[in-house]
């Protein structure tokens, strides 16, 4: 039985000051790209929040049109550069990740090497 790759999509994000950190959209679509790439999925869209802040009650449209799209089901997992480019405080991470595990999408973070997508991953989530 052959399996489909994985429809994966990419979420970057920046305040304005982290484009200067070395922290740049283009350095995170590279490492994301990079990574699905070496993982043989797919990469079928990147959502891109630029010059907004992840702080608690910052609001994100592409986040939120990611949510929304994982609900739908339009794709299978979602790769961040690094995990505070996805979220900066445990609570609003660990809500994020149950809505998308609940929509039935993984997650995985190229820099602290996790994937969600295997069975070593699905345990420690």
């Amino acid at each position: 039985m052959e399996t489909r790759p994985y429809r994966t999509v990419g979420y970057r994000r920046v305040s304005s000051r982290e484009q200067l950190d070395g922290h740049s959209l283009e350095a995170q679509e590279v490492h994301i790209s990079n990574f699905v790439e070496a993982q043989g999925w797919s990469l079928v869209q990147i959502y891109t929040d630029a010059g907004i802040s992840a702080k608690k009650g910052s609001r994100r449209p592409a986040l939120e049109q990611l949510l929304r799209d994982a609900k739908d089901g339009l794709f299978d997992v979602v790769v961040v550069d690094k995990i505070d480019r996805f979220y900066r405080h445990l609570g609003g991470l660990l809500t994020t990740l149950e809505q998308l595990h609940s929509s039935g999408v993984s997650f995985a973070s190229v820099q602290e090497k996790l994937d969600f997508t295997t069975p070593w991953g699905k345990l420690m989530l």
